[in-house]
């Protein structure tokens, strides 16, 4: 027998018909939410969530559409219309998935087989170069400068007759930088259909590709309503690309991917901008807020994000990333060792939560790397409790 992804063996009429590279596929590894789950008294800064819940209007949108559960839902054509308004695109630009990671999924399956490459910029979301190599492709990994910086030179460079696809990510995940149009548009030049997954955007103010969509045909923008709209257990995304591709990807997505609760709760919290606004705001201040706090511990180099999370190198502290992960768990607070998205070292990357749960962190952190007085300098208000209010203090 063959192992499977959980090193079990697959039985053996399983492996004379499953096709070539599923078996050796791994699932998405859900322990850290799973144990998050379980253990509610933590506070959640390790999946790069928003810390506010959805306003009440959202919520009886929601409500009000389980009483129609009986009924299979519909395209979601108003939801589309207002997020291609949001956009500034066209209704015939947009397509909408359940989170955006379906749309990057039936993007790779549309591009991408068994043989053909992906130029991928790294260190990145991981996903990219998983749904490549699941579907036979082989990804072209093309490493950021030193100083963190994309290459597009190198990006370009890397583009050969089996290229099918680029990936990029604005604001990146896990460096929390953003791309410029002159840098997207000198890899659109390649002529490679291109995805830019813009997850983050809302959650600071960085640039949106959307409205290059029309003067690029090769342009798939992914977006989400997981993060700054603080709808992830809803799973709404979408994609802003040519008609022609759109058209193209609806015919390999699933039908009624997205359910009639989250369509009607994403129409009301797109048709309400000044709350976005507000989130907007509060995880960007609250990010530069927590960044200082960062900037003053010795050894330790936090990452300029654009997005709502920040990465931590720790190398110079001489401590391991996973004994700080896991001195913050023993105190309420979960964080992420980033030892994925082609990421080697000693990082951790926390997710901005309320000022609570922010100030928190700060005093933990201080302590977990060895210097309880650095938290006192600080002048954070953390204290024994776990900071897991809901809302702006």
């Amino acid at each position: 027998m063959a192992p499977g992804p959980s090193g079990a063996p697959d039985p053996v009429w399983l492996a004379r018909f499953v096709r070539p590279g599923f078996a050796d596929a791994q699932p998405y590894d859900a322990s850290h939410h799973d144990f998050a789950w379980r253990n509610r008294e933590l506070s959640r800064l390790m999946s790069n969530e928003c810390p506010l819940p959805p306003p009440p209007t959202v919520v009886a949108a929601a409500v009000e559409a389980l009483g129609q559960a009986n009924l299979y839902p519909n395209s979601g054509w108003e939801l589309r219309d207002a997020l291609a308004a949001f956009t500034g695109v066209s209704s015939d630009r947009v397509i909408l998935g359940n989170g955006s990671t379906e749309i990057l999924d039936v993007a790779t399956r549309a591009f991408v087989g068994p043989g053909d490459e992906a130029v991928i910029s790294v260190p990145t979301y991981a996903f990219f170069e998983t749904q490549v190599r699941l579907y036979g492709g082989r990804p072209v990994l093309v490493p950021m400068t030193p100083d963190l910086r994309f290459d597009t030179e190198a990006i370009v460079a890397a583009v050969t007759p089996d290229t099918k696809l680029i990936f990029l990510c604005s604001p990146n995940n896990p460096t929390g930088n953003s791309w410029t149009i002159p840098e997207i548009e000198t890899v659109l030049g390649a002529g490679i259909p291109t995805v830019v997954d813009q997850a983050y955007l809302e959650c600071g103010y960085s640039t949106s590709f959307a409205a290059l969509v029309p003067r690029h045909e090769n342009l798939i923008v992914t977006r989400t309503m997981s993060k700054a709209f603080g709808l992830a257990a809803l799973r709404i995304g979408y994609g802003v690309a040519d008609p022609a591709v759109v058209e193209l990807l609806l015919r390999i997505r699933i039908p009624f991917s997205v359910s009639l609760v989250a369509i009607r709760a994403g129409l009301a919290a797109v048709r309400d901008p000044a709350v976005l606004d507000e989130r907007r705001g509060f995880i960007s201040s609250e990010r530069e807020r927590v960044f200082a706090g960062l900037v003053d511990l010795p050894g330790v180099r936090p990452w300029q994000s654009d997005g709502n999370f920040i990465t931590i190198d720790i190398s110079e502290t001489g401590r391991a990333s996973a004994d700080v992960v896991d001195a913050a768990r023993s105190e309420g607070l979960l964080l992420r060792r980033v030892s994925a998205h082609r990421l080697t070292g000693q990082y951790v990357r926390v997710t901005i939560g309320t000022v609570a749960q922010n100030d928190r962190f700060l005093d933990v952190f201080a302590r977990a790397l060895g210097d309880p007085g650095e938290a006192a300098a600080l002048g954070v208000a953390g204290g024994a409790g776990g900071g897991s209010g809901g809302t702006p203090a």
